[in-house]
């Protein structure tokens, strides 16, 4: 009898220990449906350039608190922020379309510029913690800046003499391939 209690205590014990710290069930704040972004495809050298990200969403809003969208441009390569822009969502989000404005400025170099772009809903002006609500990151975003490098044939005086040194054997193989017949 003992036996079977201890068993139904424990299992009681496990079925309550789970329900208070292992299935915590929360729902996100906000969402991030769709981003999209613009910029030009090519630019020159030192160049100021525009990024422009348009971001839809929907946030669990009752409108006491403020909210946010943050657009950072990341280089593809270093993974440093270039530019970073805050573009106001308001009061009233359960549903929200926006767009970021993102200056950069190109590399001094002819160079295939890749960028990521990072996304995210903030609450009350915040930029971590218990205010960052969403992130997306969208990549690739690629500028020509400068020309395209065309790669270069260098021809020496070998190669058309060489050319024509077998040319010339061919010929007189064929000729001398006639006369004998």
């Amino acid at each position: 009898m003992k036996e079977k209690a201890a068993i139904c205590l424990t299992f009681l014990l496990t079925i309550l220990l789970t329900l208070m710290i292992g299935n915590v069930v929360s729902a996100a704040r906000c969402q991030i449906s769709n981003v999209s972004y613009t910029y030009p495809r090519q630019a020159s050298q030192n160049e100021q350039v525009q990024v422009a990200t348009n971001v839809a969403g929907s946030c669990a809003s009752y409108g006491q608190d403020y909210y946010a969208v943050r657009v950072d441009l990341v280089d593809g390569l270093s993974n440093m922020i270039i530019s970073s822009s805050n573009t106001p969502i308001g009061y009233a989000a359960t549903h929200f379309n926006v767009t970021a404005e993102n200056p950069a400025i190109t590399p001094s170099y002819n160079v295939t510029w890749h960028l990521q772009i990072h996304v995210y809903v903030i609450r009350a002006g915040g930029t971590n913690g218990i205010y960052l609500l969403d992130y997306q990151t969208t990549g690739n975003a690629t500028i020509q800046v400068g020309t395209i490098p065309v790669p270069e044939f260098h021809i020496t005086l070998g190669i058309p003499i060489l050319t024509t040194l077998i040319a010339a054997t061919l010929i007189l193989h064929r000729r001398r391939l006639r006369e004998a017949n």
